[in-house]
């Protein structure tokens, strides 16, 4: 008979024999939190081991996650996947907000639960999912543990607005500009001329935002990473009213507190007010000014789909003489090149730096890293051929094995042959057999190693190099020397901590060699 059954028989819960766990849960990471994880755990296991008709299994625990969602709590999910595998009859909790605060959760989780004969003993609200009565008092109880969470979201949002109301700022401490404390603003004057210089440059209409970047690039004027400038990072420094002096807050909102899906609230209906305590960088004038270009132009490409196509040394490569990017050109014959803008815009007279050919500078990226990561290489190697050798050795266990289940058939026929063995138990043992030798051909472990030695090699020995000069390149200033445009020194900088000299390169000859600093 079914635990439920019993249940409805009037049977207590208690006289059952059932194998039992628990779940617990705390929402903080704090030392008084897990302290009280660690009494729940500890209570549960003896609540459990005292009562002689149940058997203990171990229960599972989720620390410092919240209740409103099971999605990342691993251990309840897991959980849920050993009942589907009948390793327990009979999960205890402590209450409904323990189990999670999403009704929809609760009543989802507890009734695929019973589906596989699995029941939860809420034990502080006395609520036994084996009870035919329990699914009623659930959802007041899930209910009400809803609203908690709803109650909680409002407290938060009112506390955001309340600070709003005493001006503190709130978000990010990291503003270009200004430096933060205890919610109040002040001017770091380092940082902001970069901003003055953004706002007049940007507000003399000479500049869109990308031409923006690399004439700031040019004036030494660079992000915090000591980088050009992205067109995002500029619209939004240009679009920030604090540079006026304005408050601007209630910018987001979130508007499902179960799910904390979060929206951007739009600019017109954001609370935005002048504050004599948010000091001024530039002057409303110079702002507004900025702003009504940066209008303009969003209205004219609105609506437009344009095709932004960048390239693997886009913005990273510099001429050394006018501090300009390098533009890349394709020829008739389809040769790329990259060359200073000033050059190709007015020819020799302008610059006279040199013209690079890419796959020359593909070339040259691949040989110094090549050189970096020498003693990695060596030690990825020595592990491949320790991999190898262990497939090897697996290979030859399962040629053993595979010689095994042969002769295993050959002695299961034998015995069915001489009527020592019923054709339904000869069925059984050959059919396994089968299986098993079709598993074994089936693995082919040498050709999993082939494809990891194949795809590893590609990575170590960059035959790809487009893929890495992102993520490892910050930039190179080109200059020719002694007035040879074939003569080339590339000063490259890269961005993990590796210092790398000088490389001068002969673009007709196509030698090289390295200037150590």
């Amino acid at each position: 008979m079914l635990t439920r059954e019993k249940i409805f028989l009037g049977e207590n819960i208690n006289n059952i024999k059932l194998r039992v766990t628990y779940y617990a849960r705390v929402s903080t990471d704090t030392d008084e939190q897990l302290n009280s994880l660690e009494n729940q755990t500890n209570y549960f296991e003896n609540y459990i081991k005292e009562n002689n008709n149940w058997t203990y299994i171990p229960g599972y625990i989720d620390e410092g996650l919240s209740g409103s969602t099971v999605k990342n709590r691993y251990n309840f999910l897991r959980m849920i996947e050993d009942a589907k595998r009948g390793l327990f009859d009979l999960i205890i909790t402590k209450e409904v907000s323990r189990f999670s605060r999403n009704l929809s959760d609760s009543i989802k989780y507890t009734q695929m639960l019973l589906q596989y004969n699995v029941g939860v003993y809420f034990q502080t609200n006395g609520i036994n999912t084996f009870d035919p009565n329990s699914e009623f008092i659930l959802n007041m109880m899930g209910s009400v543990a809803q609203e908690e969470v709803k109650r909680l979201s409002l407290r938060v949002k009112w506390g955001h607005k309340n600070a709003i109301k005493r001006g503190r700022i709130l978000g990010s401490n990291n503003i270009t500009g200004y430096q933060k404390n205890n919610g109040k603003l002040t001017v770091d004057e380092n940082e902001a001329i970069k901003v003055r210089k953004i706002f007049t440059l940007y507000a003399s209409g000479k500049y869109g935002l990308n031409k923006l970047a690399r004439e700031l690039y040019r004036q030494n004027i660079t992000n915090s990473n000591n980088n050009i400038y992205d067109k995002e990072t500029l619209k939004r420094i240009l679009e920030n009213p604090k540079y006026k002096g304005y408050y601007r807050g209630h910018t987001t909102e979130i508007i499902d507190y179960r799910l904390k899906r979060r929206i951007i609230i739009p600019k017109n209906e954001q609370l935005i007010y002048k504050d004599d305590s948010i000091p001024q960088i530039v002057s409303e004038e110079l702002w507004e000014e900025a702003n009504q270009i940066l209008r303009k132009r969003s209205t004219q490409i609105k609506g437009k789909k344009i095709k932004i196509t960048t390239y693997p040394y886009t913005n990273k490569l510099f001429c050394k003489e006018h501090n300009s990017s390098f533009y890349r050109k394709i020829s008739r014959k389809e040769k790329v090149t990259y060359s200073c803008n000033l050059y190709l815009k007015n020819g020799v007279k302008a610059c006279y730096s040199p013209i690079i050919n890419e796959d020359d500078l593909n070339s040259i990226i691949r040989i110094i890293l090549n050189n970096i990561l020498w003693d990695y290489r060596e030690k990825i190697e020595k592990s491949l051929i320790i991999m190898y050798e262990d497939i090897m050795k697996l290979n030859d266990c399962n040629q053993k094995y595979l010689k095994e289940l042969t002769s295993r058939k050959k002695k299961i026929l034998e015995l069915y042959i001489n009527n020592n063995l019923s054709q339904e138990d000869f069925k059984i043992y050959n059919d396994d057999c089968n299986k098993k030798i079709n598993n074994l051909k089936s693995e082919n472990h040498y050709q999993d190693f082939r494809k990891i030695r194949n795809y590893l090699s590609s990575l170590l020995y960059f035959e790809d190099i487009s893929k890495y000069i992102d993520k490892l390149l910050n930039k190179i200033i080109i200059s020719c020397i002694d007035k040879r445009r074939e003569c080339i020194r590339l000063e490259i900088y890269l961005k993990i901590k590796q210092t790398v000299p000088n490389f001068l390169y002969n673009s007709k000859n196509k030698s090289y060699y390295v200037e150590f600093l």
